[in-house]
């Protein structure tokens, strides 16, 4: 599989407490099956717990979970920046994914539904 969307509507199949009492290591666990993933697609409500497990990830880790992806895309409908802790999990694991040589870009679908690439915006902290 090289792409794969976790859409927030999975949060509802889920019982209530699974995704925010889940810990990083079982969100890892699910994502290391998908090695030749290139595309992770996220709800806006799901991103915020993925990202931050993404962000846990240093050393060879950060390229033995995902080792293909190169395109993360986050739905966030508002016109608002991310919220900030998904910023900063996903700055973590852009960085920590760049250092490596695998870099991975960072999209964000608008109100509109045009993606718009905020890979640099994220690095620079703008």
């Amino acid at each position: 599989m090289e792409d794969l969307r976790i859409g927030d509507e999975g949060l509802r199949l889920l019982p209530s407490h699974w995704a925010v009492d889940m810990e990083t290591g079982q969100w890892l666990e699910i994502l290391d099956p998908f090695t030749a993933l290139k595309d992770l697609r996220l709800g806006r409500k799901i991103a915020v717990h993925v990202c931050r497990a993404l962000q846990e990830l240093s050393g060879e880790r950060v390229t033995e979970v995902l080792p293909t992806l190169q395109g993360l895309f986050i739905t966030h409908l508002s016109s608002e920046p991310l919220p900030e802790g998904i910023r900063k999990a996903t700055k973590t694991f852009v960085e920590a994914r760049r250092r490596s040589g695998h870099p991975v870009s960072v999209h964000r679908t608008g109100r509109s539904g045009r993606l718009m690439d905020i890979t640099e915006n994220l690095v620079s902290g703008d």
